[in-house]
């Protein structure tokens, strides 16, 4: 992956992401898996432009010939599912012959299409089964013990009413928390996995890093 623009490649090979911290959590781990620089990495800005973006490279004439696509599951907010946000990915390629599962692999999706499609992969932010988004997916990369004392935190500060996040933004809250006692205190998430504040190997970074790994290589 070239230093330049390290979120914002345009390969043969490509990893579309939501943001710049998805795009920095990929890049640690990757780096702690020794994973090779096979793809770059496009940060979107949002879900919906990851979509977009991912019907624009389709129809390219120079279309990439990998694909992935990492995204968050908490949408939409009246009626958040893993199944609700595959089937927004189905929809954009309903005009080509894709065959998906009827639920997302846990882990990680990837399926083929005719000559000349490019191969995708898709992971559905935590764990392709539950509701949740990027920082619940760190969340799983945290003692466990700290990370409930975080949660108690935050909920007696939500308790005591002296904090102002919204309800969807629970799990920043707790990850955070967590990380302000970490050394460094207030690392990024990417930086705290280099860090080992956020374990690079636990259970569901090694199930990651092989969806990365058999996606690209």
């Amino acid at each position: 992956m070239s230093k330049d623009n390290i979120c914002k490649q345009d390969t043969e090979k490509i990893l579309l992401v939501e943001g710049v911290n998805d795009c920095h959590v990929v890049m640690a781990l990757c780096e702690a898996h020794h994973i090779p620089e096979t793809f770059g990495i496009y940060e979107c800005g949002s879900d919906d432009r990851v979509l977009q973006r991912l019907n624009a490279l389709i129809k390219r004439s120079d279309r990439p010939s990998v694909i992935g696509i990492i995204l968050d599951t908490d949408k939409p907010k009246d009626n958040p599912s893993v199944a609700a946000r595959l089937d927004s990915i189905k929809s954009k390629l309903k005009d080509y012959s894709y065959q998906f599962p009827s639920i997302p692999n846990p882990n990680g999706t990837i399926v083929t299409g005719s000559e000349g499609e490019p191969k995708l992969g898709f992971w559905l932010m935590p764990n392709n089964q539950d509701i949740g988004m990027l920082e619940d997916f760190c969340a799983d990369l945290a003692d466990l013990e700290s990370l409930e004392f975080a949660k108690e935190c935050v909920n007696q500060a939500v308790v005591k009413q002296v904090s102002t996040f919204k309800n969807a933004h629970l799990s920043k809250a707790v990850i955070h928390t967590y990380l302000a006692w970490c050394d460094e205190p207030g690392y990024p998430l990417g930086k705290a996995i280099t860090g080992q504040s956020l374990r690079p190997h636990s259970d569901i970074a090694i199930r990651f890093a092989e969806w990365l790994t058999l996606l690209f290589t």
